[in-house]
């Protein structure tokens, strides 16, 4: 399960859940667990940004590599964990609501290819 952090639109803000071409999304009628709601439902979708952000592992790598080797350890963990993109962007429903949210660059390319079928 993938997550999706729900910016603003017809839903509540905050952390919802993407799953094989579905979303569990909180409304204000619906908090918990919130509804379920297909990919296939956007009429559109488009990316609002694009940004590189670091794993959130970085540190961790970082603090693993400096106790086995030195500040030279430290450095090497923190490049293993690597960056991520995270894509902020806006759907489009069929029904006319909408939802702007932010997700990591492979759940978006899910959402994405979900979205036509």
């Amino acid at each position: 399960m993938a997550k999706i952090n729900v910016l603003a639109g017809n839903f509540l803000q905050g952390d919802s859940e993407y799953y094989e071409g579905a979303f569990r999304l909180k409304t204000l009628s619906n908090p918990a667990p919130g509804v379920k709601v297909q990919a296939s439902a956007f009429r559109n979708l488009e990316v609002a940004s694009q940004d590189s952000v670091t794993n959130k592992d970085a540190i961790g790598y970082g603090i693993a590599g400096a106790m086995l080797l030195g500040p030279v350890g430290a450095i090497a963990g923190y490049l293993m964990a690597g960056k991520e993109t995270e894509i902020t962007f806006i759907a489009t429903f069929k029904d006319g609501s909408q939802l702007l949210a932010a997700t990591d660059s492979d759940t978006y390319r899910d959402i994405s290819r979900h979205m036509s079928h």
